[in-house]
Order: C-alpha cells, then structure tokens, then sequence
C-alpha cells in the first residue's frame, strides 16, 4: 500500500501519496486507500518517474477500479505517452470521479514493456 499524508480542510480530506515502486509489468497498479467507503476524488496532480527496467515508454492511468481497462468507462485519467527518460509531471484540476465501494483508486504507471520496471510515484487527491 502507498504512504500517505492527510490534512482535514473542513468537509474535505486532502490526501499526498508517495510511493517508490518496484517489479511492474504494463498493468501493474498502486492501489491507493481513501476513507474506507465509496466516496468522490478530485485529482491535483499526477508526477510518475521510472527509475528502472526494461519500458522505453510509460502511459499513467488512474482507474476508479481494480479490473478497470484502458478506455473503459472505468478509466478517470490517462497521461501521454512518456519517455523513460523524462517526468509525466501534470497538473489535473477537474478530474473528479468515484472510488470503488471501499474507498480505493488506482494509480498505473503503464509500462509498454517488462515485469522489472520501478518508478517514483507522487500525486495530489482531495476526498469529498
């Protein structure tokens, strides 16, 4: 599970996930915890670097569900094509969607190829 830390702006949570991950293959997921309970997510920001393995490209995806596919209505986000060498650093204000029935998202960093990638993952959320 990711390390986080939560601040409490009245109603709303605000959630900093970092997580540096290792041995990813092209579907391979973060799951990030919430609240515990369905509940809505406003993504900030998104910042996805790889560190290592056998992609010469990644595409990060965030999925309102475990079993979610690309392109599927269960996709809330997807970055550009990025290469290995370069930060997918974006700012995501209106990107706002359900969790699944437990509170969890999950964050891809969409490897095109190997099961030995590693990437630094960081990213903002809001809870309502």
């Amino acid at each position: 599970m990711a390390t986080f830390s939560s601040t409490q702006h009245g109603e709303k949570v605000r959630l900093e996930v970092s997580e540096a991950v290792t041995s990813y293959g092209s579907g391979t997921r973060l799951t990030v915890e919430t609240i515990g309970k369905a509940c809505l997510v406003q993504l900030h920001r998104l910042k996805v670097k790889r560190t290592a393995g056998a992609a010469a490209n990644f595409t990060p995806r965030v999925y309102s569900a475990s079993a979610g596919t690309a392109g599927s209505v269960n996709q809330e986000f997807v970055g550009s094509s990025t290469a290995i060498a370069d930060l997918f650093d974006v700012a995501c204000e209106g990107v706002v969607f359900k969790t699944d029935a437990v509170g969890r998202f999950y964050v891809e960093p969409g490897f095109d190829a190997g099961a030995d990638n590693a990437a630094d993952i960081d990213l903002v959320v809001e809870v309502f």
